[in-house]
């Protein structure tokens, strides 16, 4: 099984931007859990981060074919990333949605997403727990798809 960690503009700068919704933990050291967690639960993953959307439909679009599902925090294109979403529904790519910060919380812009209404999962507010929760539960949905 093969997973893709997707995260839009800006989650770079996690651990030092906007700590008291994002937490100060690094996306290092958010990487470095979810590939024990990967290699527990028996999964090739691969980790992908851009703040141009022309580059994340270029990773997608690049592994198409090999790719069993996402993880997706598509982070400031929820509202604008529309090629995204096309990229990943074209071919049918079960993903989940993950927002490190309650995106409802937050109100305004933040509280809407393009992406929710394909997503077979949505994990909010837990900061970088979502991303643990959400390897789990895209695994859980392929495995169980595949049975």
């Amino acid at each position: 099984m093969k997973i893709a960690i997707v995260n839009g503009p800006n989650m770079n700068l996690i651990g030092m931007r906007e700590t008291q919704f994002y937490g100060t933990v690094t996306w290092k050291q958010i990487e470095d859990r979810l590939r024990e967690l990967a290699a527990e639960l028996q999964i090739d993953v691969l980790f992908f981060q851009s703040n141009h959307e022309g580059e994340i439909i270029d990773f997608i679009q690049q592994h198409l074919h090999n790719l069993d599902g996402v993880v997706l925090n598509p982070a400031g294109y929820s509202k604008t990333g529309y090629s995204i979403l096309d990229a990943l529904t074209s071919i049918g790519i079960p993903y989940i949605e993950v927002h490190m910060s309650n995106i409802f919380e937050r109100g305004g812009w933040h509280a809407e997403s393009i992406f929710f209404e394909n997503a077979i999962g949505h994990v909010i507010g837990l900061k970088a727990n979502v991303y643990e929760l959400g390897l789990r539960g895209i695994s859980q949905y392929v495995q169980e798809k595949q049975t």
